[in-house]
C-alpha cells in the first residue's frame, strides 16, 4: 500500500525554492524592479505626462513610440544593485506621434503629446452648371445626350 503525503510534497517543494535563491555566486548583485510613479494631464490641445525618476540619469533612459504605444524604461544603478522599470502606454488615436517631445531634469521626465488636428465638418456645394471633375471625367456631354456611338452606316 502506498502512503501518499501531498502536503509533505510541497513543504519540501517550497524549501527547496526557498534556498535556490542561496545557490548563487556571491559577487553577482540582484536586479530589482520598479513602478515610478506617473501623472497624466489633458487639455483640449495636449496630453502631459509626468514621471517621477529620481536617482535616474538621462542616458540610462529610452523612450519609444511604436503605433499607438508609448514605452518609457530605465535602469538606476546603485553599489548595492541596480533597479529597472518599464512602463507603457497606450497613446489615443488623436495624439500625433510626430510631435512628441520629452524633456528631463531633476529626476522628472515630462512629456508633450500634442492632439492632432480633427477635421471639421463642411458644407459641400451641389453644382448643376457644366465644368469641374464630372465634365474633366465624362466629356462635355450635355444631360440627356445619347452617349452611344452613331455609325449612320447600318
Amino acid at each position: 500500500m502506498t502512503n501518499r503525503r501531498p502536503f509533505a510534497t510541497d513543504l519540501f517543494d517550497e524549501v527547496e525554492r526557498m534556498f535556490e535563491g542561496f545557490a548563487a555566486p556571491a559577487n553577482t548583485t540582484p536586479e530589482r524592479r520598479f513602478t515610478p510613479a506617473f501623472e497624466v494631464n489633458e487639455t483640449e490641445e495636449h496630453f502631459l505626462l509626468a514621471v517621477d525618476l529620481p536617482g535616474i540619469k538621462k542616458e540610462d533612459l529610452k523612450i519609444e513610440q511604436n503605433e499607438n504605444v508609448l514605452s518609457i524604461s530605465g535602469e538606476r544603478k546603485r553599489s548595492t544593485g541596480s533597479e529597472s522599470f518599464m512602463k507603457r502606454f497606450t497613446l489615443p488615436n488623436t495624439v500625433d506621434v510626430e510631435k512628441i517631445e520629452a524633456h528631463y531634469a531633476d529626476g522628472v521626465l515630462n512629456m508633450y503629446l500634442p492632439k492632432a488636428a480633427v477635421a471639421k465638418p463642411r458644407n459641400i456645394e451641389i453644382q448643376s452648371k457644366s465644368g469641374g471633375f464630372f465634365e474633366k471625367l465624362i466629356g462635355s456631354k450635355k444631360v440627356g445626350e445619347d452617349t452611344s456611338s452613331t455609325d449612320s452606316t447600318h
